[in-house]
């Protein structure tokens, strides 16, 4: 499949995903295509990670920065965000109840295709980040020394 052509797999793969049209995000991958999130290595269906990110994040939104694209290997810089409002499936099947929090990630996705459909995407970014952006992680010693100089400030 030419260049051009993995390239607008992925755009419309995104396309799709903003506007949370999971039939049309399914139509663009394998019926077995997989995601391996690689902060938590873990390994879930590519349809059953987008459905979770689309119900945790309804208002979701992925900008594209960057598409690389080598023959049948794409690499995608993007930028997702959204509103926590939504149930979301974390690392080992813990459920993380919705936050309201406005969540920003930037993340790296490479992308094998297969006869011009996903076949594979590997997930990159900063999982302590995200975690603390929900209200789970921990915040940095930077903040905490911070607030603590703070007159008055609470913990």
């Amino acid at each position: 499949m030419a260049t051009l052509d993995n390239a607008a797999v992925i755009r419309e793969f995104y396309r799709a995903f903003n506007e949370k049209d999971l039939d049309l995000v399914g139509s663009v991958m394998h019926p077995d295509a997989i995601v391996q999130s690689i902060p938590f290595d873990e390994t879930e269906k590519l349809i059953d990670h987008c459905e979770s990110w689309a119900i945790a994040l309804p208002d979701g939104k992925v900008d594209v920065t960057n598409l690389i694209v080598q023959g049948d290997r794409v690499v995608a810089e993007i930028t997702g965000r959204g509103t926590h409002e939504g149930p979301f499936k974390g690392p080992g099947d813990v459920t993380i109840p919705p936050s309201n929090r406005a969540i920003e990630i930037r993340l790296i996705e490479v992308f094998e295709l297969r006869d011009g459909k996903i076949a594979e995407m590997r997930q990159y970014y900063d999982a302590l980040s995200f975690m603390t952006q929900l209200g789970i992680g921990a915040r940095s010693g930077l903040a905490r020394e911070a607030e603590a100089s703070m007159p008055g400030a609470q913990h």
